[in-house]
């Protein structure tokens, strides 16, 4: 089943402007985690409940550069809630069916803001992004 929803809740971001003029070597690293499941009831149309995940969302830059931190929720629908639920309760664990899409929504949702709340700080964006380049001359 699918993602059928996604929300912030918060956002936080800082830099440290001394450990930026030290120079250009930075390592980027962000990291999805899920903090949470609840089941919520909706009864809208065929959707009679849905499974809350709350996530956050850090990128990282090393050397304590700066740091940007998401939080928030992805509403995922399934005929199997009360079954992940237990899983999640036994082992923290989601099955990798449902991970997976649970975790590309969250990084494609959260790489996305991230790129621009990283150029508001003036620092480099957490993915790379395709850069044009000049055709070579065969001739030299």
């Amino acid at each position: 089943m699918p993602t059928i929803g996604f929300t912030l809740t918060s956002i936080k971001a800082n830099i440290d402007e001394k450990e930026v003029e030290k120079g250009p070597e930075v390592t980027i690293n962000s990291t999805p985690t899920i903090l949470s499941l609840e089941k919520k009831d909706l009864n809208i149309g065929k959707v009679k409940s849905v499974l809350l995940v709350n996530f956050k969302f850090k990128t990282t830059y090393e050397p304590e550069i700066g740091e940007i931190a998401l939080n928030g929720n992805v509403i995922f629908e399934s005929d199997d809630i009360d079954k992940i639920l237990k899983t999640w309760k036994d082992t923290k664990k989601l099955d990798d069916s449902i991970a997976v899409d649970v975790l590309n929504s969250i990084m494609r949702k959260c790489l996305a803001k991230v790129v621009y709340i990283s150029d508001e700080l003036r620092l480099p964006p957490p993915v790379r992004f395709p850069t044009v380049k000049a055709k070579e001359d065969p001739k030299k």
